[in-house]
Formats: C-alpha cells, sequence, structure tokens
C-alpha cells in the first residue's frame, strides 16, 4: 500500500447533508430512500405521514359538515325545469366567440363556424376544443340551425308582442284623450 493522501476516486461523488434534528433520517423522510440503506444511524420514519384512505376519510367527514360542498341532499343543486336541449348545444363559435355562421360540427361532436374551422384546419389537423384528428369532416350541424331559427323566431315573436302592447296602450290613450276633448267642448 502506498502511504501519504490517495487521490478521490474521479467516479464517485459524496455529498453531505448537515441537519440539526439528528433523530430521523431526513432523506428517508423526504423522498422514501435513503443512500445509506440499513446502515443508516438515523430512524428511518415516515409516520407522521397521512395515507391515502386517511385523507380520503377525512374528506368525507368535512364534507358531511358542509353543507356548501356535497354535504347537501342528492340532486339539490339540480336544475329541472327548463329545456335540457339549450343546454347541450353552446351558443357561440368556441374558436372566434361570436355568434354561429354557417354552423359545423366535428366527428368529435364541437361545433364551430364553417369559416373558424376551415382556418383551424389549416393550422392544425385536429380539433380546437379537445385535440382529437378531424380528418377534415365538418358536417352541417342541422340540429344547431333549427335550434337558432327556433330563438330567432322566439325573440321575433317577443319583439312583436312588445309592439303590440305599446300600440294597444297608445291607442286607448288616444281614445281617452278624444273622450275627454269631447266632454270639454261641451
Amino acid at each position: 500500500m502506498s502511504v501519504g493522501p490517495q487521490r478521490a476516486p474521479a467516479n464517485i461523488r459524496v455529498t453531505a447533508r448537515f441537519d440539526y434534528q439528528p433523530d430521523i433520517c431526513k432523506d428517508y423522510k423526504e423522498t422514501g430512500f435513503c443512500g445509506y440503506g440499513d446502515s443508516c444511524i438515523f430512524l428511518h420514519d415516515r409516520g407522521d405521514y397521512k395515507s391515502g384512505w386517511q385523507i380520503e376519510k377525512e374528506w368525507e367527514e368535512a364534507q358531511k359538515g358542509n353543507k356548501r360542498f356535497g354535504g347537501s341532499e342528492p340532486g339539490e343543486f339540480e336544475i329541472k325545469d327548463g329545456d335540457s336541449d339549450d343546454d347541450e348545444l353552446p351558443f357561440a363559435c368556441l374558436i372566434c366567440r361570436e355568434e354561429f355562421v354557417n354552423p359545423v360540427v366535428t366527428k368529435c361532436g364541437h361545433y364551430f363556424c364553417e369559416e373558424c374551422a376551415l382556418k383551424n384546419y389549416k393550422k392544425s389537423l385536429k380539433c380546437f376544443a379537445c385535440g382529437l384528428p378531424t380528418q377534415g369532416v365538418f358536417t352541417t350541424a342541422k340540429n344547431l340551425l333549427a335550434k337558432l331559427a327556433e330563438k330567432k323566431k322566439r325573440v321575433e315573436g317577443e319583439d312583436v308582442e312588445d309592439d303590440q302592447k305599446d300600440g294597444e296602450t297608445a291607442i286607448e290613450g288616444l281614445t281617452e284623450l278624444s273622450d275627454s276633448d269631447e266632454d270639454s267642448s261641451d
């Protein structure tokens, strides 16, 4: 053997970590692994960490006491009245964020304006909403067109009713004025 200082091996790097609470192995506590293995002089303990079932149990208990987030009766927050068809169909294009112009639907069931869908297809072969490949298939959204036509009729019908009500009020006011004018002239 040689005497004197020896050169350290180049392929091994030793790191040292100093902890001022030397009763528990810090590496094992943080990562679940200790480089010293069984020869480590510190305690390998992760007992203060909760297991998955303990976390879930605490969550369920917290939800039972919290009426605001899930501790309520089942179905309490369901919307029961109104058309469920309106909820299924979007009211605006996902790309341009405006009302639909010539709406089309992709194979994955997302609705876009025809122009927006084609522009997006030139940039990417995937659906703008979910990222699935569209393969260039954009079909006319007939159900959405029907809903838009129904909505347009409904809006026009409400406008006509409002105009009729306003007209009747004005006519009634005129007749009342004309009756009072006749009384004042006598």
